[in-house]
């Protein structure tokens, strides 16, 4: 941590920003309600300065990823006000950082465009559905809303159209981010996780020169979300929602049945006769094997069994 803090204090002095090693946090008004600050339980390393024309604020917080704090990962967060851009709110995910929600069937919106569009669009749209989860109002929001009410599944696309004009798609479809979210008047983005193949929770820190990176990404998408203000909408283009919450009560029952069953058997097959192969060792390591193997299986079966 002392390293980190030298060489944020250093970028820090060498930009004229001001350094605080000690934090409670952002100081803009109203930004700690934003998602992106759920769960924060320490903050640290603030910078505060402008950047191209842009106030901001930078800082590493420390994230509970569970009830009773006792797993925690550290994460780099840019914070920019959005000025007099009229953006809705919204949260952007990396799908790539989203695994376990993607098997919960939870992706958030869908854009959705005719056959006849052009090759270019349909790319631009397949690539942003392939790399991101759109949550209008923002994930938690979208969520709550989609289990109150059926009438609220999907925002109307005059309301979340900022984001899906064709030079905003196409920042997005060559963009390296993490968590993107615009709330109340502030854009936040978290930064990139870089464990593509093998995604997980673990730190996510930018230390020193590294944040200019994340620095440059946000104003780069104020930037482009500005210079669209103007311009239209892919034509014939529409909004799908791909939430379903009976879809994930499904999921979640049959992935516990699979997992109860899966682990009774493998209790069971240690009361049978076993071979010379069979060590006991072997034997105990089937228990949790089945487990999750019954997991797996029941995961599937739930989405089956409760989709449409």
């Amino acid at each position: 941590m002392q390293r980190h803090q030298k060489d944020n204090a250093k970028w820090a002095r060498e930009n004229g920003y001001e350094f605080n090693a000690e934090t409670t946090g952002a100081i803009s008004k109203g930004a700690s309600s934003l998602d992106i600050f759920r769960r924060a339980e320490d903050f640290r390393d603030h910078v505060i300065g402008i950047h191209r024309n842009r106030p901001f604020e930078i800082f590493d917080i420390e994230v509970s990823h569970s009830e009773d704090g006792f797993y925690s990962v550290w994460k780099t967060i840019v914070l920019i006000p959005t000025g007099e851009l009229n953006l809705p709110n919204f949260d952007l995910i990396p799908r790539r950082e989203t695994v376990v929600m993607s098997l919960l069937g939870i992706k958030g919106l869908d854009l959705k465009v005719a056959p006849t569009v052009s090759k270019d669009e349909r790319r631009l749209v397949d690539a942003f559905n392939k790399n991101y989860s759109l949550f209008g109002g923002g994930v938690f929001e979208a969520m709550e809303a989609s289990i109150k009410s059926a009438d609220h599944l999907v925002p109307g696309l005059s309301h979340i159209a900022s984001i899906c004009k064709p030079s905003v798609l196409r920042f997005l479809s060559t963009a390296t981010t993490g968590f993107i979210e615009v709330q109340d008047g502030y854009l936040a983005i978290r930064a990139s996780e870089t464990r593509i193949i093998s995604p997980g929770i673990s730190d996510t820190i930018l230390q020193g020169s590294e944040r200019d990176g994340l620095l440059t990404v946000a104003n780069d998408f104020l930037d482009v979300l500005t210079n669209a203000a103007n311009e239209a909408p892919l034509r014939t283009l529409s909004l799908e929602n791909t939430f379903n919450p009976r879809q994930v009560l499904g999921i979640v029952i049959g992935g516990a049945i699979g997992f109860c069953l899966g682990g009774f058997i493998g209790i069971l097959l240690l009361f049978l006769p076993r071979s010379d192969y069979l060590s006991m060792n072997v034997m105990l390591a089937l228990v949790p094997a089945l487990s999750f193997v019954g997991l797996a299986v029941g995961l599937i079966f739930g989405k089956i069994l409760t989709r449409g």
